[in-house]
C-alpha cells in the first residue's frame, strides 16, 4: 500500500463534533475526559482501525517486544494518541500545560542571531501543542502544515498561533508554499518542517531508523544542506496529564557535496526520533507501514 493513500492526514470529526467538543472542555476536567476516551472511544478505534496492525507491528519488529507485550503497548499507544488529541482541544478551550525544555538555549541562540534556520519536527508526541504557548519573542516562527486538516482544527491554530507569532504555511499543489517558506528564510526567519512523512511526488532518502531502512522525504534536508543553515530537531513528548517534555537538539550535517550532506542531515534527524521513542515509545503516531514492508 502506498504511504500517501495510507495516511489520512486530517482529524476525525465533523466541524460541530469539534466545536461541542470544545465547549464541553471548558466545563468537564481533563482527566474525566481521558477516561471517557479511554473507556469508550479508545477501543472502538483499536477494534476496527487498520492503524492497530502498524502500532503492534511497531512495537514487536522495531523495538522487538514480545507479542503480549507489543498487544499491550499498542493499547497503550492508542490511548496516549487520544489523550494528545485531547490537549489540542483543552488549549483550544483556554486550558494550559506546563512545559519542560532542554537545550532551549540553542533555540534562543539562533533566535537571536540574524540568519534563518529550520526547525525539523515528526509525527510523535505532540509537537503542536507547544506552538500554542511558547511565544516567538525575536522573530517570526514559520509553520508548514497540511493544508487538508478539518475547518474547526485550522481556524483554532490560526487563532492560537496568532497570540505566539506564528504563521501557518500550509501544503499547496501549485507549490505556492515553498516561495513562501524560502522568503521567510531569506527575512532571517524560523520554518518548522515535519520531516517524516513522504507524500505524493516526493523524492525519498533511506535512512537506517530502528534496523531497517525508511524512506524520508528528501527536500527538506536537501534545503538544508543548500542554504547551509542551523537545523534543530524538536520533538514534543507529553508525559504526565498537565506537563510535555520538549527535546531540543542541533544537528550538524558533514559531506562535500550537498547530496552526502543531505544523506547526513537525515539520518542524524532519523536519530533523534529514534532516541526520543526510546524514552517514550507509545508516542509513536504514524499509523501506516513507515517501512514500506
Amino acid at each position: 500500500m502506498a504511504q500517501e493513500r495510507a495516511w489520512q492526514g486530517r482529524t476525525d470529526g465533523s466541524s460541530w463534533m469539534h466545536r461541542g467538543l470544545i465547549r464541553v472542555m471548558r466545563v468537564v476536567p481533563l482527566r474525566v475526559m481521558y477516561a471517557f476516551s479511554a473507556i469508550f472511544v479508545v477501543p472502538f478505534y483499536y477494534l476496527f482501525s487498520p492503524g492497530r496492525r502498524h502500532s503492534y507491528r511497531f512495537f514487536n519488529q522495531r523495538l522487538g517486544y514480545s507479542p503480549l507485550k507489543s498487544f499491550v503497548w499498542s493499547c497503550r499507544n492508542f490511548r496516549r494518541f487520544s489523550q494528545v488529541i485531547l490537549d489540542r482541544f483543552y488549549m483550544y478551550a483556554g486550558g494550559k500545560f506546563e512545559f519542560e525544555i532542554d537545550n532551549y538555549h540553542l533555540y534562543q541562540d539562533f533566535a537571536a542571531a540574524e540568519p534563518g534556520f529550520l526547525i525539523f519536527s515528526a509525527h510523535v508526541g505532540s509537537y503542536e501543542t507547544a506552538g500554542y504557548t511558547l511565544v516567538a519573542t525575536k522573530k517570526r516562527y514559520n509553520a508548514i502544515v497540511f493544508s487538508g486538516e478539518a475547518e474547526t482544527v485550522m481556524r483554532n491554530r490560526q487563532k492560537m498561533f496568532k497570540e505566539t507569532n506564528i504563521r501557518m504555511i500550509p501544503v499547496k499543489e501549485d507549490m505556492s508554499h515553498i516561495f513562501l517558506m524560502n522568503s521567510a528564510l531569506d527575512n532571517g526567519e524560523s520554518v518548522s518542517i515535519p520531516a517524516d512523512r513522504v507524500v505524493k511526488g516526493q523524492r525519498t532518502i533511506a535512512c537506517n531508523f530502528f534496523g531497517s531502512p525508511a524512506n524520508f522525504p528528501l527536500g527538506p534536508f536537501v534545503l538544508a544542506a543548500q542554504r547551509d543553515i542551523n537545523v534543530l530537531a524538536i520533538h514534543v513528548m507529553k508525559e504526565t496529564a498537565k506537563k510535555y517534555h520538549i527535546y531540543i537538539e542541533q544537528i550538524q550535517g558533514q559531506g562535500d557535496t550537498i547530496r552526502a550532506k543531505s544523506a547526513d542531515i537525515a539520518q542524524k534527524y532519523a536519530g533523534t526520533i529514534e532516541a526520543v521513542l526510546r524514552k517514550h515509545p507509545e508516542q509513536w503516531f504514524n499509523y501506516y507501514d513507515f517501512w514500506n514492508e
